[in-house]
């Protein structure tokens, strides 16, 4: 009797071993729960303003946003974790590599990639279809090589040049959130084009003392590199030409470098015309008005729409859809309102934290006592830091016997303040308290991580006012 051999027969090995080859990739729920963990300690420690809005993001965009704001992270922070450029590209090509496996269904051992493929998995059930996948792929890859384009954080040749770069960076990724949901809406995706421009304005006037400051060295294998990044200003060279400014001073003087305000003033004033062109919009939308002007990318990339023109009811119901991706407006508003206070010094802008004095005056006079905490606490209050609380702690004996200005102490007055500040202010506080003659020691602690979440836990101190040893 003939039998066939299984290598001919059309469901036998045959089939099997000249089928392409596949890896399949399995993501665990346990993957994925690392993975958003992962996500979010990166926005808490380093985007605590993506921290906030995520949670009036969506239900079911959650994910996606804060996968994509980790990214991003992640791309801004290589020029500081390279020691050699040419391994910046090689880690620029991995997430080019990782991104195209993520959409195509493998995504590999790395936690953004693994928590962005659960969100497109959850979208193609709510939405089902590849169009929105694909508009979400080509806005992730247009920011990761506009990030890589810009790895050598060379300076913008001109306004309109670093408005280019924020409208594919930041409103980028508010293009991929709303394509996340879906939503696809020619004035929402107006509305976000300006907020995103704004938003990329400011992140480069924030990243003026940070970029200006000599980088920090890399801790590689082989121990301590020399980064590849150098001092780099990146204002718009036609602005600070007609300002006057060189890079030379401001990497020298730093706030103090000539025509340096007066050029931030003009950068931050095209960012906040960008909103008031937003809060505008919004209005007449709201109002069933069209919104005064064309949206100059339409017809590009992914700016495809359906309909040119959307009924006022459906407009209205689509910027509600989107509402908490154009939140990224309040934080961008909010530092531009602290820059104008700072007198456009983005030096002077830093994050106020939360620390806590704890003062020892010579005893014998509550005067004194008063006079110096009201020092201090002017000092703060001039500088735009808050009080938070002040308690008298009364006089009692010292740990040890103190010799300071040619007197010896065995008691003390305390008292101990909480403020918030920033870095610069509370260097000053230490100054003058150390000049105080009055003064027998001071010690100062730094609360918290200068997060809200954290701050908040901390009210004024608590400590007894009554009684004394002395």
């Amino acid at each position: 009797m003939h039998r066939s051999s299984i290598l001919t027969r059309g469901n036998g090995l045959k089939r099997l071993v000249n089928a392409p080859w596949s890896r399949r990739s399995y993501v665990t729920e346990a993957d994925v729960e690392s993975a958003r963990r992962y996500c979010l300690k990166q926005l808490q420690t380093s985007d605590y303003d993506a921290h906030l809005i995520r949670r009036f993001m969506p239900p079911p965009v959650q994910d996606t946003y804060a996968a994509l704001r980790a990214l991003n992270l992640e791309l801004v922070r290589l020029p500081e974790m390279v020691s050699n450029p040419t391994i910046g590209v090689m880690r620029m090509k991995f997430w080019h590599e990782s991104i195209d496996k993520t959409f195509a269904g493998q995504p590999p051992r790395e936690p953004i990639c693994i928590l962005l493929h659960q969100a497109l998995q959850q979208l193609a059930q709510r939405a089902g279809g590849s169009s929105t996948t694909k508009s979400i792929k080509f806005w992730v890859s247009r920011l990761i090589r506009t990030r890589e384009r810009h790895m050598d954080n060379r300076p913008f040749a001109t306004l309109a040049a670093l408005e280019d770069y924020a409208e594919h960076t930041y409103s980028t990724m508010l293009y991929a959130t709303l394509a996340s949901m879906p939503l696809r809406s020619m004035h929402v995706d107006h509305l976000a084009s300006h907020i995103g421009k704004a938003c990329g304005i400011v992140a480069v006037l924030r990243g003026v003392p940070v970029l200006a400051a000599p980088a920090q060295p890399v801790q590689t294998p082989s121990g301590l590199e020399t980064p590849s990044r150098n001092q780099a200003l990146l204002l718009p060279l036609d602005i600070l030409a007609e300002e006057g400014v060189v890079e030379e001073h401001v990497f020298r003087q730093g706030p103090n470098a000539p025509g340096l305000q007066d050029a931030v003033f003009r950068v931050a004033t095209r960012a906040n015309d960008h909103l008031i062109t937003a809060r505008e919009m919004l209005k007449r939308l709201k109002a069933g008005q069209d919104p005064g002007h064309d949206f100059e990318h339409q017809g590009e990339g992914e700016h495809q729409y359906q309909y040119d023109e959307e009924s006022s009811d459906t407009t209205v119901r689509d910027v509600r859809r989107g509402f908490g991706v154009l939140l990224e407006a309040v934080p961008a508003a909010q530092w531009l309102l602290n820059l104008e206070k700072a007198n456009f010094d983005p030096f002077a802008t830093v994050a106020k934290m939360l620390y806590e004095l704890i003062a020892i005056v010579r005893p014998g006079s509550l005067t004194e006592v008063k006079e110096i905490a009201q020092t201090v606490g002017s000092l703060v209050l001039k500088n735009g830091g808050v009080i938070r609380g002040l308690s008298n702690w009364g006089v009692f004996s010292l740990p040890k016997p103190i010799s300071i200005h040619q007197m010896k102490h065995t008691h003390g007055h305390y008292f101990v303040m909480r403020y918030d500040s920033s870095p610069r202010v509370h260097h000053d506080v230490r100054s003058t308290l150390r000049l105080e003659p009055r003064m027998i020691r001071a010690a100062h602690v730094k609360l918290g991580d200068g997060k809200l979440e954290t701050v908040s836990r901390f009210g004024p101190p608590k400590w007894r006012t009554q009684g004394s040893e002395a």
